[in-house]
């Protein structure tokens, strides 16, 4: 579906005095200032992504790069499974735009010497519709975001680059950013056009160099590992199995890792002791870890960057509550394991619903201190595991060296035991966020024993039975087309598609199942939902503009039930709601209920023993898709305490 355009989001202006530290350049006082409620700093992969989100939940932004367009270099290669479902969660459609740019990489062969030692399956085990990475080019992706953002009326503006940029405190006022930006508008003598830009937030997406963090000397405290890698792309002629990737460990235990890219082209990275540009590739690479007689020769290098690895988190992601970090600014490490720019999407994903409820007036100001919270941590895990998987990098030691062609000697045995443990890990879907003031563990009920069940975990997904269409749906189609689509299923995922809405999963268990009762249930549970559904409608909801959307509603309610199904439950209420509003979903198998840790059976005790709600569980589905609260039963007492969790982190 196109996105709708919106009106540009020019900024309003007026002109007031304002200074800047004494290590800014001096500007024209008269310049006048222009407002936007978010200036977005770096429009490389996480900034789009920011901005496209912000944008579709209606806050007007305004996205700037001082580079002159998307660089066609890119460091980036791989999209994991979790980034894929973010992307898929967006609109419908949405990711086939990216599915389009890219082959899924299916297995790793790993080498040490000329002998191959086994094949790694890239896949998740079933975990997520998304088996394997996205293999695609970071300017792919970019350009794709970038096309999106321009169709809603919010141009990249290229070759603006940040001057300075503070936190202006008022006593009695609200605190504001002031930004200074300019441009060449004439290169042959240098004449620039400076523009002050004030704004409610600045999120600093601007890579590992980062301008905005260095202009607020926020320190970036780490460690630079002593060992270069050389990083290339070309057009390689080798003997190698050179399908999807591969990793080949020298006997000088030095690595050297290669990807196919489209065009026929590859990404070469090397570890190499020291470089100069007019050296030969292939002497490099046959130094570093080829056996002499393997035939690996570079018949063309389209780009080539030299460089050590840095591993460094940035101190603070949050300055004064008005800055805010993200992506390569905030976070910087070894390329292995392709964590960097989902650790780095992941961010927006996580900060851009925060900002949108803030901005609205939805949620408190101190909602935005959980982004912090919540991503630092990401960050130290994505520097830990590509450190591990580079570990030749940083131990050049002979008990390392044993220890690592150990691994390799055995790896095939580790692969035959759990195929699926190392691609699970770097698909990142087992993120797992702590406990805090939006994941809330029950007041006086037991955490579930397992963490994925917990607050904090992902939202599994799972496939539902459609039980009928509501009428619209049908009145064009004929009885074996509607017989068809009736059939179908859908995923938990997929009804949760949309941006900055909270999703509450009703997994009611048996207690719809039993064919006597089922009416009387279900009319209980209807109004229930509708009388706690008007009453968050009433306190919160968005704008009438929204983004391209015109559904202003925050919260979104989805009914899942399993047992034996009955004609009864094809014609019910339920069947016929609209999707979001109660709408009732089959859990055949119970595999839903069980991979979010709901009982099926009523406890027949407790309260709601009586008529059978005791049983199932609400959840809570945050607009990231990671679970924000839960309560066992379907009962009245339990969607009080539903409406109890909004009333903590709502504004």
């Amino acid at each position: 579906m196109a996105p709708t355009r919106l009106e540009s989001p020019m900024p309003s202006t007026h002109s007031f005095t304002h200074s800047f530290s004494s290590s800014a350049p001096a500007i024209d006082t008269s310049i006048p200032v222009q407002e936007i409620p978010v200036l977005i700093v770096g429009a490389g992969p996480v900034g789009l992504f920011e901005a496209l989100l912000l944008t579709k939940m209606g806050i007007r932004v305004r996205i700037i790069d001082r580079d002159p367009h998307i660089s066609p270099f890119s460091r980036a290669q791989g999209t994991h499974a979790r980034t894929l479902e973010i992307l898929a969660m967006v609109e419908d459609g949405f990711i086939d735009k990216f599915m389009s740019q890219g082959e899924p990489l299916q297995e790793a062969h790993m080498y040490y010497g000329s002998r191959r030692m086994c094949t790694l399956p890239f896949s998740t085990g079933g975990v997520s519709r998304y088996e394997q990475p996205l293999f695609t080019e970071q300017e792919k992706l970019s350009k794709v975001l970038a096309k999106e953002l321009e169709a809603m009326g919010v141009p990249v503006e290229f070759g603006w680059e940040l001057v300075d940029t503070e936190v202006v405190e008022s006593v009695g006022e609200e605190s504001y950013v002031k930004t200074v930006i300019r441009q060449t508008i004439k290169p042959e003598n240098g004449e620039r056009e400076h523009q002050v830009i004030r704004s409610e937030y600045l999120v600093g997406s601007d890579g590992g160099r980062s301008t905005v963090r260095h202009k607020l000397n926020i320190k970036f405290p780490g460690r630079t590992l002593p060992n270069k890698s050389i990083m290339f792309d070309g057009i390689v002629d080798t003997d190698l199995e050179m399908k999807n990737a591969v990793t080949i460990t020298g006997v000088n235990q030095k690595t050297l890792l290669i990807f196919g890219m489209s065009d026929n082209a590859y990404r070469v990275i090397v570890e190499v002791d020291d470089f100069t540009p007019d050296e030969d590739l292939d002497q490099i690479n046959r130094e570093a870890c080829l056996h002499p007689e393997t035939r690996f020769n570079v018949i063309e290098s389209r780009w080539l960057t030299c460089y050590r690895v840095n591993e460094r988190r940035a101190e603070t992601y949050n300055y004064k509550d008005r800055i805010l970090l993200a992506g390569d600014a905030a976070h910087v490490h070894s390329p292995a394991g392709g964590q960097g720019m989902n650790t780095g999407l992941q961010d927006a994903h996580n900060l851009a619903w925060k900002l949108a409820l803030v901005l609205n007036k939805l949620a408190p100001p101190t909602l935005l201190q959980t982004y912090q919270d919540e991503r630092m941590p990401m960050a130290d895990r994505a520097i830990a595991l590509s450190s591990k998987i580079l570990a030749g990098d940083t131990d050049q030691g002979a008990v390392h060296h044993c220890f690592r062609r150990l691994f390799l000697l055995v790896s095939p045995l580790l692969m035959y035991i759990d195929p699926t443990a190392f691609p699970r890990m770097l698909s990142m879907l087992e993120i797992r966020y702590p406990a805090n003031s939006i994941n809330q563990p029950h007041k006086s009920q037991a955490q579930p024993k397992n963490e994925e069940h917990q607050v904090g975990a992902r939202a599994p997904d799972g496939p539902l039975d459609r039980l009928s269409y509501v009428s619209e749906d049908l009145s064009s189609l004929d009885n074996d087309t509607a017989l068809t689509r009736k059939e179908q299923c859908v995923y938990v995922q997929e009804l949760t598609v949309g941006v900055g809405r909270f999703h509450i999963l009703v997994l009611a268990g048996n207690s719809l199942s039993d064919k006597a009762s089922f009416k009387a249930r279900e009319e209980a549970l209807a109004q229930r939902m509708k009388e706690h559904a008007v009453q968050w409608s009433t306190r919160w909801q968005y704008p009438t503009v929204y983004g391209s959307n015109t559904d202003s509603q925050l919260f979104k309610i989805h009914v899942i039930a399993t047992g034996t199904m009955s004609e009864d439950h094809q014609n019910g209420l339920l069947a016929q709601r609209a999707q979001g509003d109660g709408r009732l979903f089959w859990d055949s198998s119970a595999a839903v209920h069980t991979s979010y840790g709901v009982s099926t059976q009523a406890k027949g005790r407790g309260r709601g023993g009586a008529n059978g709600m005791d049983q199932g569980a609400i959840v809570v589905i945050r607009p990231d898709s990671h679970i924000g609260f839960r309560v066992q039963g379907v009962d009245k007492a339990a969607w009080a305490d539903v409406t109890e969790y909004f009333e903590a982190i709502l504004a």
